[in-house]
């Protein structure tokens, strides 16, 4: 009885796995050309073409380009969390942990920049109004590792409350700390991108001295003196 039960799992075990890896490979396709085309001229037809699948089937498994999209920035994010997860368990106090999660996101900017520019994507070209109304599978599935990733610099806060290592009379709420801290970091770093803003081009300041900077002050002002 077991084996009869075993084979009849097999069949839809190993058509599940296809399924991930076609979803995957179509990302694959969609992310090359995407990031050499740009998202707006970007056709399904192009992605159909790099997957080497037809216009049809690419429907079967998404239900169109924004869809295809938010499959991509979900990918960032789950990057984007592990990676900050990963320094955070580096930690001892609260503190040290809101520093280490500022330090990975700026990692996360350098070396997997291809994800990075996808969760920019994300934040250009849709409404949050929007997607929380019509959300799709990806998009929910990418609002929850967006509150994850927000939970973990709020639980450092929380945390260097508690340790003593961050002043709580500069805290009026940890979650909104965690909301200031990653926005001006990110702000920063958009500030300093080679593809953005071309001040840098015209001085002598360090793109890189400008993050640590940044983190420096974001730390100062939150840690107790």
């Amino acid at each position: 009885m077991k084996n009869q039960e075993s084979l009849a799992l097999r069949p839809r075990s190993r058509n599940e796995k296809e399924k991930r890896q076609r979803r995957e490979s179509i990302l694959e396709a969609a992310r090359s050309k995407i990031l050499s085309k740009g998202y707006e001229k970007t056709a399904m037809d192009d992605i159909a073409q790099a997957a080497g699948l037809s216009r049809g089937l690419l429907y079967v498994y998404f239900k169109d380009k924004d869809d295809i999209l938010m499959g991509l920035v979900l990918n960032a994010g789950e990057a984007l969390l592990e990676r900050m997860r990963q320094a955070v368990k580096e930690t001892r106090s609260g503190i040290e942990a809101m520093t280490a999660i500022g330090e990975a996101y700026y990692r996360f900017y350098l070396e997997d920049n291809d994800h990075f520019q996808f969760l920019c994507m994300q934040m250009a070209l849709h409404s949050p109004t929007k997607v929380a109304h019509e959300a799709t599978a990806n998009q929910e599935e990418m609002m929850a590792v967006e509150d994850q990733i927000m939970a973990l610099t709020r639980d450092a806060v929380q945390k260097g409350i508690d340790d003593g290592t961050i002043d709580p009379n500069k805290v009026d709420n940890p979650l909104q700390t965690a909301m200031f801290v990653r926005g001006a970091l990110h702000g920063v770093i958009m500030l300093q991108d080679r593809s953005g803003s071309s001040l840098f081009d015209r001085t002598d300041l360090d793109r890189t001295e400008l993050i640590h900077y940044a983190m420096r002050v974001v730390t100062s002002e939150f840690s107790v003196r």
